[in-house]
Order: C-alpha cells, then structure tokens, then sequence
C-alpha cells in the first residue's frame, strides 16, 4: 500500500506540466467519456472497475495546420485508499490562441457494495460473469482560472488595457454526483460548477458581464450492457447536457461493440449529439432553423494493463464551421 501511494504522489507531481498551461470560457465537452473514462463527467464515476491505481491521459486537437489552433489537454488519475474510498486527480490545460484557461479537481468518492462483492479482477472491464451491484457518491472541488497572455502583442500599442503581460481571472468550484453501476445496467447524474465564491467583474455603469455562479452544468447518463456466448458484448447508452448559463440542452445516442480477446478486448462503436438550442440565420431568411449536431466514430483496446482509444467528431448540418474535424486521442494505464 505504501508503495502505490508513493507512486499516486509521483504521478501528481510529473502532471504538474498542467498547472503551467490555462483556456477560454466553459471547456466544451465532446465525447471523451467514451473512452471508457466516464469520470471525465461524472465526479461518481471515480474508481469504478479499479483495484490500486489508474493514469489516463487524454488530448484533443482540431486544424492541425493552424497556429494556435484550439486544443485540450485532460489527465485523470484515480487511487483506490480502501475497499470503499477512492482519491481522484483531475487536470484539464485548454488552449485558443490567445486566450487559455486551466482546471485543477480533486475527488472523493464513496463507494457502496450492495452485494458485498468488491472488485479484485486485474482487468479493467467487466464481463457477464462478474456480479457488480454498487451505489457510489462523489464530490470534487476545483480551480478553474482563465487567463489572456499578451506577451506577444506588438510593445508600440499604446492601448491602456494591454500594459500587462497577462491578465485572467479565477473561482473555485464543486462538482458533485451520485452512480449506480452494475453488470448490465449502469446510470449516473452529475451537478458540475457549483461556485464557491463568486468571482466578478464589473464594468463601470455597474454591468455584471461575468457571474461564474451562473456556470452550473447538469448531466444524466445511462448505459446497458448486452452480452453474447460468442465473446461480443453490446452498450447501448445515452447522455444528456443541460447548461444553465446558455439555457441550452443536448443528447448524445451512443452504441458500442466490443470483442473480447486474448489479455483484452476490442472496441468500435459511435455517438451521434444534437443541441436542442436553436441557430438564428437571419443572414439566410429563406434557411430552416439549425441546430448543432456531430457525429463520432469511436475506436478502442483494452489490453493487459493498457488502454488506447482513438475519436474523431464531425460536424453534420448545413452550416458547418470547417472542412477539418476534430481528434481524440486516449491512453491508460492501471498500476
């Protein structure tokens, strides 16, 4: 036990490169939990098919051949203390030119075992064999600070508001949720970005144009597991988002096959979104109402110790905001 907590504490100290590294408002949330990582989204999840350590990593990149493109950087770590507590680590380092922002979280999750079976397989999935009934809390506190860096701008400016070299703003947050997970049915909900103190800025005829209490996001999710004598297993699932800030509200409908192999087992599947919050074209009088949707091919393999997976999104409808997609690429490990 000493040992794993030794290297829980390295870990946390050679992912200091996040704490360097900041992005631009609310980081968008694509379909990076199906990377089998759904502690990405639901602070519950944190723990879930573990026994001493997991370290995933995560990077998403659109328009390669742009500068300063927009890109997100996530690591996840989770560490099993006792049969019922796990610790989490969640960094996020999110770019978009000039502007970044940068996200610290730390969780607890507590974990019920509604049929005194406790999790001691060294696979990270589970099968039709297993007999999972668990009920688990989470909560997760974290630093959310945003930030402009100016470095670069041409010194001749005399413009006032760019005398510095940076500028930015920061609140600390809660997340918090509740999971039930078992070996057919699973289902989760999520409260995210509850503030703890309220950071402000005001412009001078008194105009709030920044409420950070205003940020909570809401999420609900569930999952069903099929499985087959032929060593194939089907999730169907579905997710849903509620932004209380922008008043919007999505779905995402996903299905995964996997393919159980020798030390692992593979992965394909895909998720299609739509954003239920309606698009003015008023440029375009004679264009029906659009709404946001994408679509996701997802690839993956689970193997010994190991995780790999691969997600690539694009952008459906008639507006489109570029020929290019975007890339998800995933990699883990269980200590």
């Amino acid at each position: 036990m000493k040992l794993l907590f030794k290297k829980f504490i390295l870990i946390i100290l050679i992912t200091g490169y996040f704490q360097k590294g900041n992005a631009q408002g609310f980081v968008p949330l694509f379909n990076e939990y199906l990377s089998e990582n759904l502690y990405l989204i639901h602070p519950a999840m944190v723990g879930t098919n573990l026994k001493n350590i997991r370290l995933n990593f995560g990077s998403r990149q659109q328009w390669f051949n742009i500068p300063d493109a927009p890109g997100t950087d996530l690591l996840t770590l989770e560490y099993k203390a006792t049969k019922n507590a796990i610790l989490g680590l969640q960094l996020i380092k999110d770019h978009n030119g000039y502007h970044s922002k940068n996200s610290s979280y730390l969780t607890f999750g507590y974990r019920l075992y509604l049929n005194n079976e406790v999790w001691t397989t060294r696979r990270s999935f589970p099968t039709k064999n297993d007999n999972i009934k668990e009920l688990s809390f989470g909560i997760s506190v974290g630093s959310i600070n945003y930030n402009l860096n100016q470095s670069s701008f041409d010194p001749r400016i005399t413009d006032p508001l760019l005398n510095n070299n940076s500028s930015g703003t920061g609140y600390i947050t809660l997340d918090a949720g509740a999971a039930y997970v078992s070996t057919h049915l699973s289902a989760q909900f999520s409260v995210k970005n509850i503030t703890m103190n309220n950071s402000k800025t005001s412009m001078e005829d008194g105009n709030e144009n920044f409420d950070s209490s205003r940020f909570k996001h809401y999420l609900a999710s569930l999952q069903y597991e099929i499985y087959f004598d032929n060593g194939w297993n089907m999730e169907p699932s579905f997710l849903v988002q509620y932004l209380e800030k922008t008043n919007e509200t999505s779905l995402d409908l996903n299905l995964k096959l996997y393919r159980l192999i020798n030390k692992g087992r593979l992965w394909v599947g895909g998720s299609f979104r739509r954003n239920f919050l309606e698009i003015e074209t008023s440029s375009a009088p004679n264009m029906p109402p659009q709404y946001y949707s994408h679509f996701t091919p997802v690839f993956g393999l689970n193997y010994n110790r190991y995780l790999f997976s691969y997600h690539y999104t694009s952008n459906l409808g008639t507006l489109n905001l570029g020929a290019s997609g975007l890339h998800y690429f995933s990699i883990g490990i269980s200590f």
